[in-house]
């Protein structure tokens, strides 16, 4: 049995472009760390600084592990 934890939306505008990720987290910090290092494993040095990011609560109380479920970009 996983670890009792967070799901969250992070998002990141720059430019004319707005990156996002849903992940599972045990906090805000994790979130955000896991958001720009999903961010820029696709998109090589676009992942900003965690405190560019934007992150909102989805659903809590879910099962862990700490994992990204989805990420990508879009045009803004």
């Amino acid at each position: 049995m996983g670890k009792t934890m967070t799901k969250y939306s992070c998002t990141l505008s720059i430019g004319g472009d707005i990156y996002f990720a849903t992940l599972i987290a045990e906090n805000e910090q994790q979130a955000k760390e896991m958001a720009m290092a999903a961010t820029n494993k696709h998109e090589a040095g676009t992942g900003g600084r965690t405190r560019s990011w934007s992150v909102r609560v989805l659903q809590a109380d879910v099962e862990g592990p700490a994992q990204v479920l989805a990420s990508g970009t879009r045009e803004a």
